[in-house]
């Protein structure tokens, strides 16, 4: 023989009043769960922030300005774009304004509402996230190797300066001492020190050219060199 029904076993009832029975007797009547804890004026507001604030977003990562985005859009002129991007008038924003910015914009309903950060639509929740970080591991990496790079031109810069000077006070001295001593070019070496002078004053030359196309040229020039 089958046992009685328990009070928590449902009887031959709907579930819905067997649970509501339940919960009446044990407890008594629940208080109506509350879902939003702001006013709805509340929410229409923010969400009119959001959504000019979406609207901005997504016309700057199409690159269109104002008024080519207004024109784009349906508006005459960009003064009502610019109150709905910048909240500025508390009314709703058209319906048909957003559905045209998704489609002008090619970006999801979702975004504009605030719903998500993914901009593509179709796209699965996070990708947009994940590109994002992505991109600033890279962006950090190459600024990284562009800090470093660019302390190694600095590096050779000052040493090529250095060497500039050098050629510069050789030259200097071997013509104080041919003037000091006129027989100086009579002699085997005075040729090949000569030449060798010349290819040395050459070399500095072209790398004090090399680096003021870099935007590093040296001070006191590879030309006082030569002379």
């Amino acid at each position: 023989m089958a046992d009685a029904t328990t009070e928590t076993e449902m009887p031959n009832a709907t579930h819905s009043d067997w649970l509501e029975n339940v919960l009446m007797a044990e407890d008594g009547p629940l208080p109506a769960p509350v879902l939003f804890a702001s006013s709805p004026k509340v929410e229409q507001l923010e969400l009119v922030r959001v959504i000019g604030d979406r609207l901005r977003q997504a016309r700057e990562l199409c690159n269109l300005s104002q008024s080519v985005a207004a024109q784009r859009l349906g508006y005459s002129n960009s003064s009502k774009l610019s109150k709905v991007e910048g909240a500025t008038d508390t009314n709703s924003v058209p319906l048909w304004l957003i559905l045209r910015a998704a489609k002008v914009y090619e970006v999801s309903i979702d975004f504009l509402f605030g719903v998500t950060d993914d901009w593509e639509v179709g796209a699965p929740r996070g990708t947009q996230e994940w590109l994002l970080n992505v991109w600033q591991k890279l962006r950090e990496r190459d600024m990284a190797a562009l800090d470093h790079l660019h302390r190694e031109v600095l590096a050779v810069s000052r040493h090529t300066a250095a060497l500039v000077a050098g050629v510069r006070e050789v030259a200097e001295g071997l013509s104080t001492y041919r003037a000091r001593n006129p027989g100086f070019d009579e002699t085997p070496a005075s040729a090949t020190l000569a030449g060798r002078l010349e290819r040395l004053q050459a070399g500095a030359r072209d790398a004090d050219t090399a680096l003021k196309r870099l935007h590093l040229g040296v001070a006191g020039g590879a030309s006082e060199a030569a002379r």
